[in-house]
Order: C-alpha cells, then sequence, then structure tokens
C-alpha cells in the first residue's frame, strides 16, 4: 500500500491557515464560535473602512485634487508611514506571541519556505492589516478617480507588490525579533542595541521644524514655501515605500515603462525582504528545540533568604520572573525607542505647534502609558501562564491561590508605575522639557489606568487562558473576544487622562489637572479592590480548566 501523497502547496496553506483560525478562537468549536470569530473579525476591521473613507474624500477635496504637488506628497507620505508602521508593528505592539506558528509548526512535514509564505500572506488579511493599508487604499482610488489611470492595471499590480513588501519585511523584522528572544543573552543584545540606537540617534541632526513657526506667524498654510513640500515627495518617492505612489503618478501622465520599472524595485525588494526572512526563520528553527534555550545557573545569592513570609516569596518569585522574561525586557525598551525616534524626527516640535503648552504632558504621558499598557496586556491578561508551568506548581504546593493572584498584582501593577516613573525621569533628562506638573499627570495617568487593567486582566486570565510556551517565553494567540475586552479596559483606563489635558487645552495641566486624574485613580483603585473578591472565588472554581489550558499540548 503507497503512503498517502504530501498536500500540494495551496493545500498546506488551506491546513496553516484553518489552524490558525482554530488556534484565535483558543479552540471553540460549534456555530456560536464560528459567528463569533466573524463578527470580531469584521469589529476590528470596521475603522479600515472609516480610514479609507477619509482618505478618498481627501484625494477628491479640490484643493488637494487640482494641486500639482499635495497629491503626490500625500500619497508618498501614506506609502512611507504604511510600510513604517507595518513593519514596526510586531514589535512595538507587543506582537511577538501572535504567531506560534514558527515554533509549533516546525515539526510538521512543511517546509520552511511553504511556512514563511503562509505566514506572510496571511498576514495581508489580519484585521490590524486591513486598517493599516486602508488610509493608503482610499487615497489610491480617490487620486485614480480624479486623474484616471493608463494601463490600471499596472496600478493594481503595484499595489499588490508593495504589499508583499510590506509583509515581507514585517516577517524578517518578527524573525529577527524572535532570534534575539530566543538567545541566551537577550537582555545584553536588547541593551545593547539600545544604547547603539541611543549613540546613533545622537549623531543625526534634527529635522528642521522651523516652517511651522513660520506658517503660524504669517497665519496660514498660503504662506507655506512649496519647495519643501515638493522636496520631501520626491525625497520619499526615492525609497522602496515609494515606489508605488510614485507609480501611481507616472500612470497618470500616461509614462508606463517608469511605472513598471518600479513595479520591479517593488518586487526586487520585497523579495530581499523574504530571503532575509528565510534565513532567519532557517536560524530559529535551529535554535527551537523542545526543551528550550539552556540556562546557566544562577550566581546570584538565595533571593529569598529574607523574605520573611510566604506573601513576600511569592512577590519576590513574580518579581524574579518578570525580570528574567526576554520579552518583558524587550517591552521596557519600546517607550524609550519611541522617545528616541520623536526627538530625531522632531516630532515634539511638532506636537508644541498642535497642542501648546500641553506638549509636553501628551508626550511624558502617552509614553508611559503605552508602556503601561503593553506590560499589561502582555503579563496581567495571561497571569497564570506567563511563568510557564508555575500555575501547576502552585496548585501542588500547600499555598492559598488568593496570596498568588495578589502576589502577581502586586507585581505587574509595581512593573508598570515603575515602567512610567522611568520613562518620565528619561523624558525630562532627555529632552529638556516637561514641567513637575506634567510629570505628576504621567504618573497619575498611569495610576489610574494600573488598577483597571490588573481587574480585567485578573478575568481574561480566568476565562480565557492560554498556553504558555517556555521554550520561546511567548503565549499562543489570544482569542479575538478576549484582545477587544483587553483593548476596552485599556481605553477606559486612559480616558482620565485624555479627558483631563483636553480640558486644560493648550495652556497646559495645572494642579487641578493633577487632581482630576488622581481622583480617576482612586475610583479605579475602589473597583479593583470590589472586583478583586469575585476574581479570587472565581479562581477556586475554575483552577482546574484554567490548569489544563495553561498546560496543553
Amino acid at each position: 500500500m503507497s503512503p498517502p501523497r504530501a498536500p500540494g502547496f495551496f493545500r498546506h496553506l488551506g491546513l496553516l491557515w484553518g489552524l490558525r483560525l482554530h488556534i484565535g478562537l483558543n479552540r471553540g468549536t460549534g456555530r456560536p464560535s464560528r459567528v463569533l470569530a466573524v463578527a470580531t473579525f469584521f469589529f476590528s476591521s470596521a475603522p479600515a473602512l472609516f480610514f479609507g473613507l477619509v482618505f478618498f474624500g481627501l484625494m477628491r477635496w479640490r484643493p488637494v485634487a487640482f494641486s500639482n504637488v499635495w497629491p503626490y506628497f500625500l500619497l508618498n507620505l501614506l506609502c512611507f508611514v504604511t510600510a513604517a508602521v507595518w513593519v514596526t508593528w510586531p514589535i512595538l505592539s507587543a506582537g511577538v506571541d501572535d504567531h506560534s506558528e514558527l515554533s509549533r509548526y516546525a515539526a510538521f512535514p512543511i517546509s520552511p519556505f511553504r511556512l514563511l509564505i503562509a505566514s506572510t500572506v496571511a498576514s495581508l488579511f489580519e484585521p490590524r492589516a486591513l486598517v493599516f493599508y486602508a488610509p493608503l487604499t482610499g487615497a489610491a482610488l480617490g487620486y485614480a478617480s480624479v486623474h484616471g489611470l493608463r494601463a490600471p492595471w499596472i496600478a493594481a499590480l503595484n499595489y499588490a507588490l508593495f504589499a508583499l513588501l510590506c509583509a515581507a519585511w514585517s516577517r524578517a523584522g518578527l524573525h529577527a525579533v524572535l532570534n534575539v528572544l530566543r538567545e541566551k543573552r537577550s537582555a545584553e543584545i536588547i541593551g545593547g542595541g539600545f544604547a547603539l540606537f541611543l549613540f546613533a540617534a545622537s549623531l543625526i541632526p534634527p529635522i528642521d521644524t522651523s516652517w511651522l513657526t513660520a506658517v503660524s506667524e504669517a497665519g496660514g498654510m498660503d504662506a507655506l514655501d512649496m519647495s519643501l513640500i515638493i522636496n520631501a515627495a520626491i525625497a520619499l518617492s526615492r525609497v522602496p515605500s515609494g515606489f508605488f505612489g510614485d507609480s501611481l503618478g507616472q500612470l497618470a501622465h500616461g509614462r508606463v515603462r517608469i511605472a513598471l520599472a518600479e513595479s520591479f524595485g517593488l518586487g526586487v525588494f520585497a523579495l530581499i525582504g523574504l530571503a532575509v526572512a528565510y534565513v532567519l526563520l532557517l536560524r530559529f528553527h535551529r535554535q527551537s528545540g523542545r526543551a528550550g534555550p539552556a540556562r546557566k545557573e544562577s550566581r546570584d545569592r538565595d533571593p529569598f533568604v529574607r523574605t520573611g513570609s510566604r506573601f513576600r516569596t511569592l512577590v519576590m518569585r513574580e518579581a524574579l520572573d518578570l525580570w528574567r522574561n526576554p520579552r518583558a525586557r524587550l517591552l521596557l525598551a519600546v517607550p524609550f525607542v519611541l522617545a528616541i525616534l520623536l526627538k530625531l524626527l522632531s516630532g515634539r516640535a511638532l506636537f508644541e505647534y498642535l497642542l501648546g503648552s500641553s506638549a509636553d504632558a501628551w508626550l511624558m504621558g502617552g509614553l508611559a502609558v503605552y508602556g503601561a499598557i503593553v506590560i499589561s496586556s502582555t503579563f496581567s491578561q495571561n497571569t497564570f501562564a506567563y511563568d510557564g508551568q508555575g500555575f501547576a506548581v502552585f496548585l501542588a504546593a500547600p499555598v492559598d491561590l488568593a496570596e498568588v493572584l495578589r502576589a502577581k498584582n502586586l507585581v505587574q501593577g509595581m512593573a508598570g508605575l515603575g515602567m512610567a516613573l522611568l520613562i518620565g525621569l528619561f523624558y525630562r533628562v532627555y529632552f529638556g522639557h516637561g514641567s513637575w506638573v506634567d510629570f505628576l499627570c504621567a504618573m497619575a495617568s498611569v495610576a489610574a489606568l494600573v488598577p483597571l487593567t490588573l481587574a480585567a486582566g485578573n478575568f481574561l486570565s480566568l476565562y480565557f487562558p492560554v498556553k504558555f510556551h517556555a521554550s520561546l517565553q511567548r503565549r499562543d494567540k489570544l482569542p479575538l473576544l478576549a484582545s477587544l475586552l483587553g483593548i476596552v479596559a485599556a481605553a477606559l483606563g486612559s480616558m482620565p487622562f485624555g479627558w483631563a489635558l483636553k480640558l486644560a487645552g493648550t495652556s497646559g495641566p495645572t494642579p487641578q489637572t493633577v487632581a482630576m486624574i488622581a481622583l480617576s485613580a482612586a475610583l479605579y483603585a475602589m473597583v479593583y479592590r470590589l472586583t478583586l473578591p469575585l476574581a479570587l472565588r472565581v479562581l477556586e472554581q475554575r483552577r482546574e480548566l484554567i490548569l489544563r489550558a495553561v498546560t496543553r499540548e
């Protein structure tokens, strides 16, 4: 009897995407789960329609549509921003745990090349990807409806090649981060990369934003020197991401050969991205093993000698687990990298032009809130599994699970507050701006966010537990419903900060602004205290279900 034939290429893609959807549902079955999956997909993709329509209308707006400069500048700028966000999103959003197929499917009868193509093509149809390229899609359609294109099939081809370019380099960035997290000295690599980036950024002169002041003093955009916009549009069209936007302009003027040359350029750079991603994937597979990377024995002294009580011992254990987690170190570095990029791109000057004296409060608080959100979404929403098999150890030990949950909440909350403190101090020293009121606003905003994210994280961990993979220090993908609930909790926790600064206007925050945010923090702390007993009761009821979910194979 001959063995069954191996699945073909497209059959492999279908099987992998089906398994990916199954994992995304957290192994949900039946009609309700399928309906819920479709509903959450469309709900999370809904902003794409809004952004697409807005930029479609913008390109048809008379001052833009009949301009010889603005359409090309906007198209090339959107190409650059779309590519930059798409490529860096796996890092900035802590999304490295969303692609478990890299290690999960390592033992499957599928070649790494097919696995790379499957994950790359699948990333084009994720809800967040639809949101990413919706503004550019709307702008391109709006431009084509006004100017008309010769050989529109070339525009469609370039659009597909642009999407493939972004997806390929996004895979390359993702695989690079995963390889770093697999290294034994991941902390040193991340820290060294951060220091090198900080040094390199200090050698690059900031972008000149004096034109903002000139426009403000002259009373409008009519006084703007259009040579600045023209030069920016030309510069953006000469990088690979700008080839698509420039090709639309070339097709509008009937220059088909130039558009085809840009198609060739998009294809070449997309293939280079796929090649880099493939090499990094092969390296990742060579390093991957069932037992994970070897760990050296710690030379530190016993940290539990002076804990004094069982609760303090649990707190120390959670703090050490969080500190030794490579992804926690990566997430800790991201807000600081964003701050460096802000200074390098003169982003503070732009915010100061738009927000006046409130710019530093918005920036400092925004970076602090972002850091607290990524920590909470990564760890507090999977609080029973991010330490590997720790929950199984707790069930086998004579330990009250209520103490375990309180210790985890304490460490995660202090991590968010400590991260906010570091970000605030770094911002004040690095930018040389920001008053003590701005600093207090940032700290109070995180103090308001943390209790709500902890309360939401407790229940998400109880009702949506997911397996942790110790070999990669990451978890399975959360179901879409759990992700949406986490987003809602983060939005509610950030509202006091946004409302208070909106009321402060451009004149800057005052001590009353700090008091308003601090009052909201006290109210959210009461919400956390009131929901904690319920979470503890549910924990006792679902302890076995949680154990099976976080330890399943």
